[in-house]
């Protein structure tokens, strides 16, 4: 445990990742991840069950890399060589006649390259000219060639048994296309685990119910339900209660019955209503609470019942979101079967303002990835840095990492930054 001033403690995050971590996958030890077979074209972000080998070399053929002509010669041609032209290979539309020495036939790129030519010489090196009296061209040799053949082999994208994807890789556009390429049509998949979502609150009503004073517009769960659809995954089932202890007992009791793992938002800290804490502790466990960071203090973790992970989040949305992105991205891929766990690309960057603070907790600031006049990033800092303000959210791509001990960084300084907006914004 790391101690702040005041006495107030908490894991650090990446202590707390690693005890989350080690708990889930304990979890998952006594339990097989459910697969599917289902169509390539329905894969996009599902995780793959399964290593696919590859039946047959890719493409499958010798194919031409340039417009031209594949001739038949022995020796790398000559510039003045002639060759006489019967025929013709373009894409799906091979030449199947047998060549002869002093042969050539017109080709186009990807075509299929007959096994006994030996080179593919380019549009631009050759002239062509008709033969006399005969309706059959001739080309010859313009130019040096290079000691380019022009010929891709028969496995110049994959070679027969190599694995095209290993299990527990996220699957990919790129993915999906080289599947395709390689004659897959459907594939085998773990079937998406179930989330379930409670956003607690007395003072929250519907967006679109008119507001009297002292209430304020439910946003929670619109926020965070789509930043886990834009990190892959999907919110099963969504209630929102009163701070009522035994509303939010039950609730949470049936959220665990129809999920495999539950999420609370708001609740979680120290005030009269919140409830949420004490609660799991008479259901299940909670094994820690806490962090030592800023924004997402006060974050719970623990079981409901035996093996139903629950994690409790703070009500306000910044601290939220940087929970997802901290704790609950890694173990939403370790329980979709995910082999290499993907974390947030990090990268030192310099600040181009003064910075300063209240030293005591690390901290994640939202900032804005910009390029100054010389071609150079930068991070751009504005000074609204409230965990409640959703405003701060829209305009920033990065999380800026400040040391627990700083309360004055100056321009220029560089830092610490993870990239963020590509992951779940």
């Amino acid at each position: 445990m790391t101690q702040e001033p005041f006495l107030r403690e908490g894991l650090k995050v990446e202590e707390a990742r690693k005890e989350v971590l080690k708990e889930i996958k304990n979890v998952l030890d006594n339990f097989t991840i459910p697969f599917e077979s289902i169509p390539l074209e329905d894969s996009l972000e599902k995780i793959s069950s399964t290593d696919i080998f590859v039946k047959q070399n890719i493409p499958g053929f010798r194919a031409s890399i340039m417009d031209g002509y594949a001739v038949i010669h022995s020796a790398k041609p000559q510039k003045g060589q002639y060759w006489k032209v019967v025929g013709d290979s373009s894409a799906g539309k091979p030449y199947t006649k047998n060549l002869s020495e002093g042969e050539a036939i017109a080709i186009s790129t990807g075509s299929l390259v007959p096994d006994e030519c030996s080179w593919v010489i380019p549009l631009e090196q050759i002239k062509t000219e008709m033969i006399k009296d005969s309706s059959f061209e001739k080309i010859h040799l313009i130019d040096d060639l290079t000691n380019s053949t022009w010929i891709r082999p028969v496995n110049d994208q994959l070679s027969e048994g190599d694995i095209v994807l290993e299990k527990g890789q996220k699957i990919t556009p790129s993915i999906i296309g080289l599947l395709a390429s390689c004659g897959i049509s459907y594939i085998s998949v773990f079937k998406s685990f179930k989330i379930g979502l409670l956003i607690s609150g007395d003072e929250l009503i519907k967006p679109g119910i008119d507001k009297s004073t002292g209430l304020i517009w439910e946003s929670n769960s619109f926020l965070i339900k789509n930043i886990i659809k834009n990190l892959g995954y999907d919110i099963n089932e969504i209630s929102i209660q009163a701070d009522d202890k035994f509303k939010l007992k039950n609730t949470l009791i049936e959220l665990a019955k129809n999920n495999q793992i539950v999420i609370s938002i708001g609740g979680i800290s120290v005030g009269k209503k919140d409830y949420i804490k004490n609660i799991i502790n008479e259901i299940g466990e909670i094994k820690f609470w806490k962090l030592f960071l800023k924004p997402g203090r006060p974050f719970a973790f623990g079981f409901i019942g035996q093996d139903i992970p629950f994690f409790g989040l703070p009500g306000n949305p910044v601290s939220a979101v940087v929970i997802c992105l901290q704790i609950l991205w890694p173990v939403f891929q370790v329980f979709s079967g995910v082999k290499n766990i993907e974390t947030p690309l990090r990268f030192k960057i310099r600040i181009n303002s003064d910075l300063k603070r209240r030293k005591g907790r690390p901290e994640l600031i939202r900032s804005k990835l910009k390029v100054d006049q010389q071609g150079e990033l930068y991070a751009d800092i504005p000074p609204a840095q409230s965990s409640s303000q959703i405003s701060s959210l829209i305009d920033s791509d990065l999380l800026i990492e400040i040391p627990p001990d700083k309360d004055l960084l100056k321009k220029g300084t560089y830092l610490w930054a993870q990239l963020f907006r590509k992951t779940i914004l």
